[in-house]
């Protein structure tokens, strides 16, 4: 099933709930961008005990763009009940395996990676047969609203599907409505979109616009 996957990068608990109700019943899947000052340059605003006391039906994944993604997984684990997936940067300095089999094994969770522009696909090689989505960044993270970093992405999401044929293949920055169907004709399964939704005077109707496009 392709699906539009709004990106939650908030300041603020009042942020988060206006955008979560303006999306909620044309969605069943957000993301939440995550992110603390430890692998990139900028802080977003996340707390598991507030977004787990927003009663909602919604699934919900994290984007982790944070160094020590583990501490997060468990409280929103514990927290959100409908916390469904964490998906943490190859980026990090840490053991990709070692963390990705602590999220799907220990903790029950199903595991994706997220890998920049300019991170080649083979420095995930040893993991890629294990996890469930792979989130292709086609912008730098940190901010919403920058252009597509180009075709070598789509070459790379392609890379990805003749490798792996049964992995979810998520989208993810310089989503454009021109673009959508290069990456659905390149393997694309998810498509995130913050800055198209939650910048447009009405984010409930550019949403569903936006999910007509997949049909």
């Amino acid at each position: 099933m392709k699906q539009i996957v709004p990106a939650f990068l908030v300041e603020s608990e009042q942020q988060f709930e206006k955008q979560l109700r303006e999306v909620e019943n044309d969605c069943s899947l957000i993301q939440i961008d995550i992110l603390d000052g430890t692998l990139f340059p900028h802080i977003s605003w996340f707390d598991p005990v507030a977004i787990g006391q927003l009663s909602t039906k919604v699934e919900i994944e994290l984007h982790l763009m944070v160094e020590n993604p583990i501490p997060i997984i468990e409280a929103f684990q514990k927290h959100v009940p409908t916390f469904k997936r964490a998906i943490v940067s190859a980026e990090m300095h840490r053991p990709d395996g070692a963390v990705a089999a602590y999220v799907k094994d220990v903790l029950g969770l199903q595991i994706g990676m997220a890998i920049n522009p300019e991170t080649p696909l083979k420095e995930i090689e040893e993991v890629l047969h294990m996890i469930d989505q792979l989130t292709v960044m086609g912008v730098h993270p940190g901010s919403m609203g920058q252009p597509f970093e180009g075709d070598a992405i789509l070459d790379k999401i392609k890379q990805a599907k003749h490798h792996r044929p049964d992995l979810i293949i998520e989208m993810d920055g310089g989503v454009t409505e021109e673009l959508i169907p290069k990456f659905l004709e390149a393997g694309v399964n998810r498509i995130v979109s913050g800055s198209l939704i939650f910048k447009n005077t009405h984010p409930t109707a550019e949403l569903q616009r936006l999910t007509q496009l997949l049909q």
